[in-house]
């Protein structure tokens, strides 16, 4: 830690400015120590919830990846997306109709569908070079409808049929034939996914993204390649997303065209939004928040005795969707990360109210 000199007085500056400090994904013991909880409590949540809401943590865990994705492209490098829904439609319809005649390894279709969602976000990258924001949105939002009429086209046409079954897949031996082995392979693909993430923008990639993001033209000049930056990072989420797409196809057993539409791209937009704008903890917090609402809201509706069809569900989660969006950015813009960066300052600072030099040196 560099220090002020000051009448003969070393003072320790107020910065971490070491290196090992700015690169480190955890400091400290107490970290550590929170770390570890974190970690006991996530493998022993199989054998506290029931069968159902293991199923819907591993939808969570699914959205968690897609969100990060997102995440990364929104927030991060500023490039709006509404296509969503269709890079997690490439991924699924890719998963299936690999697996319609035979049963190829589960490692090698997730494999091809991340280079399928590569090279879609590398064609829907190249008109982004000479758009800004809200134009790349528009872009994104007709890459959705052109995909949503191919996959609509490829299962009315060439499969004939309402939907694809996928086998149940298999990893060195290991049948994923119920939610509980779905929930340890998915917390591994999670935890790669999340450090990942983290290391990407400590990288000269994600610096070179965020560059760009805050003005173009000063990262230009300074000898960034714009161009190589937004497409960089278009194709490294699209990968990203459509690898979740055929998690997520592979999970349910079923793809189908329906799925994948407008409404499952403002739920993952609501996802970044509430979690947190440019934060991977804020993806992570917003899809779990935002994939167990709707049902925790029908099971609370169920033991308060009020009744409601499907088509009234679906509606009212739109509009929670969009009531939780206007809340966020109006209130706390961002989001569930940095309402528990609050709260977790606030605890370790008890009884004081500000943070001491030497607590912001660790």
């Amino acid at each position: 830690m560099r220090s002020i000199t000051t009448s003969g007085t070393s003072v320790p500056s107020s910065l971490p400015v070491r290196r090992i400090n700015t690169f480190a994904l955890r400091r400290g013991w107490f970290q550590w120590c929170w770390l570890l909880i974190g970690i006991s409590f996530l493998l022993f949540v199989p054998a506290i919830v029931t069968t159902f809401w293991l199923h819907i943590l591993n939808m969570a865990l699914i959205a968690v990846i897609g969100a990060i994705g997102l995440n990364l492209l929104t927030g991060n490098a500023r490039l709006v997306s509404l296509g969503q829904a269709a890079f997690l439609g490439a991924g699924g319809f890719t998963a299936g109709l690999m697996t319609i005649n035979h049963e190829p390894p589960f490692l090698l279709v997730l494999l091809l569908a991340t280079i399928i969602g590569g090279a879609l976000g590398f064609i829907v990258a190249i008109p982004s070079l000479r758009l800004k924001v809200l134009y790349v949105a528009v872009t994104t939002l007709a890459l959705h409808f052109a995909v949503s009429l191919s996959l609509n086209m490829i299962q009315a046409y060439v499969l004939d049929s309402s939907g694809m079954v996928l086998p149940i897949p298999t990893i060195f031996g290991f049948e994923l034939s119920n939610p509980l082995r779905w929930y340890y392979i998915l917390l591994v693909i999670n935890t790669g996914i999340v450090i990942a993430a983290l290391n990407l923008l400590r990288s000269f990639v994600g610096r070179r993204w965020v560059a760009v993001a805050d003005h173009d033209l000063a990262a230009e000049s300074l000898g960034v390649s714009v161009s190589r930056a937004k497409i960089s990072a278009f194709v490294v989420t699209s990968a990203m997303v459509s690898f979740a797409g055929a998690l997520q196809g592979y999970y349910l057993g079923t793809v189908t065209f329906e799925y994948y539409n407008l409404g499952l791209a403002i739920a993952y937009l609501a996802m970044i939004i509430v979690g947190g704008i440019g934060r991977i903890l804020g993806s992570v917090c917003g899809a779990v928040f935002i994939t167990i609402l709707p049902y925790s809201i029908e099971k609370l509706m169920h033991v308060l005795g009020i009744g409601a069809e499907g088509s009234t569900l679906s509606g009212l989660h739109e509009v929670l969707y969009g009531m939780l969006i206007i809340g966020f950015l109006l209130f706390e813009p961002r989001g569930l990360a940095e309402i528990w960066r609050r709260i977790k300052t606030a605890a370790m600072d008890w009884p004081f109210r500000y943070r001491t030099v030497q607590r912001i040196q660790r």
